[in-house]
């Protein structure tokens, strides 16, 4: 397949800069088990702030009529789970910890004059939009991939049992299920390759990588 490079956007190249990249971390936690401290913080910095700007551009396009009130219904206490609930583990406060950190240290980068705010809510902005629709053909495009494509690098060489997300709760669920193993990944956590979640988020990136700028035409 050609690589297609300097599509003339600086957002858009920004963009297929970062799943390559995201991509090949995870291949370095595939065979390595983990990051170095640099590579996670490029985790932390850009693909992290990259998949909150999908669930911006998610919450920014849903409307009412898109889903029934069950699922709508199904959607809000989601949110009010993520954003709420306190952490009953050791396990989970020792990644609430390290996320706030993680936060902490992204806000300083971001703006030194401003205090880090937690669980800050912003409108969508017309990148996350975009971002959220490249989201969706590569999600859709993943059970596509053909098999001499996919690069994941152990156990089946396909995505075809990946199933496109079907409504706005599943894909919801789908880049909640990136964020996460991203968070794993960044803070030293990250899950063995065989787990399905993993083997998803993998697949996520090399599925936006081999589409390249093919992507945001069919976002359009």
């Amino acid at each position: 397949m050609t690589d297609l490079d300097g599509s003339g956007f600086t957002q858009l190249d920004r963009m297929l800069a970062l799943v390559r990249r995201t991509r090949e971390l995870l291949d370095q936690v595939v065979d390595e088990g983990g990051l170095g401290a640099e590579d996670a913080a490029f985790l932390e910095s850009t693909t992290l702030p990259h998949v909150e700007g999908i669930q911006a551009g998610f919450h920014g396009w849903l409307r009412s009529e898109a889903a029934d009130a069950a699922e709508l219904r199904y959607l809000l206490l989601q949110v009010a789970a993520m954003r709420v609930a306190p952490a009953r583990t050791d396990a989970e406060r020792s990644a609430a910890s390290a996320e706030a950190a993680a936060e902490a240290r992204l806000a300083g980068r971001l703006d030194t004059d401003v205090e880090p705010s937690v669980g800050r809510l912003t409108g969508a902005e017309p990148w996350h939009l975009a971002a959220l629709h490249h989201a969706r053909v590569v999600l859709a495009f993943m059970p596509r991939v053909p098999e001499s494509d996919v690069r994941f690098p152990s156990g089946r060489r396909t995505y075809v049992d990946i199933p496109t997300p079907r409504g706005p709760a599943e894909l919801s669920g789908r880049i909640a299920e990136l964020e996460a193993e991203l968070w794993k990944a960044a803070t030293g956590r990250a899950s063995p390759p065989v787990a399905p979640a993993f083997r998803r988020t993998y697949g996520f990136f090399d599925a936006a990588d081999r589409l390249g700028v093919r992507a945001f035409r069919g976002a359009a």
